[in-house]
């Protein structure tokens, strides 16, 4: 979807992997959800997560870090049209997302889950996912 018109391999194949390790991430996280706690209440989860909802979360972190693949792409060559299209979209994609980012961290509720997902993605609800409003990065 971001990479229509990019012709450098290289960066084509990073896009892939960041996607690739961005579902292994939530994979992981999924696995191990059962011992962890809910992100607002700090009790114990005790729900499933249903395949959907991680799906979503997927397509969230690996839109972040592709988000930031491009960033740097751009950072090092900016001349290249094709590459500023991909991350255009990207950005739009993140902004078109960002309004469904408080039910799907409600619908993941375990912390480790929540922490990816909203530490891949720039947005402007960041660090209202904890009761007190308080979040990773923020200072107290």
């Amino acid at each position: 979807m971001l990479l229509p018109g990019v012709t450098d391999d290289a960066l084509r194949g990073a896009v892939r992997v960041v996607a690739a390790a961005s579902a292994w991430w939530v994979g992981a996280f999924a696995a191990i959800r059962h011992l962890g706690v809910h992100h607002s209440s700090l009790t114990p989860v005790k729900d499933t997560v249903g395949s959907d909802t991680l799906h979503e979360a997927v397509r969230v972190v690996a839109l972040g870090t592709a988000q930031r693949v491009l960033a740097q792409q751009l950072r090092h060559d900016a001349s290249e049209e094709a590459v500023r299209l991909a991350y255009c979209r990207a950005v739009t994609e993140g902004i078109v997302i960002e309004p469904t980012l408080p039910a799907l961290l409600e619908k993941l509720g375990e912390l480790r889950l929540v922490d990816l997902v909203t530490t891949s993605i720039p947005w402007r609800g960041r660090f209202a996912k904890y009761a007190g409003g308080t979040g990773a990065g923020e200072v107290e």
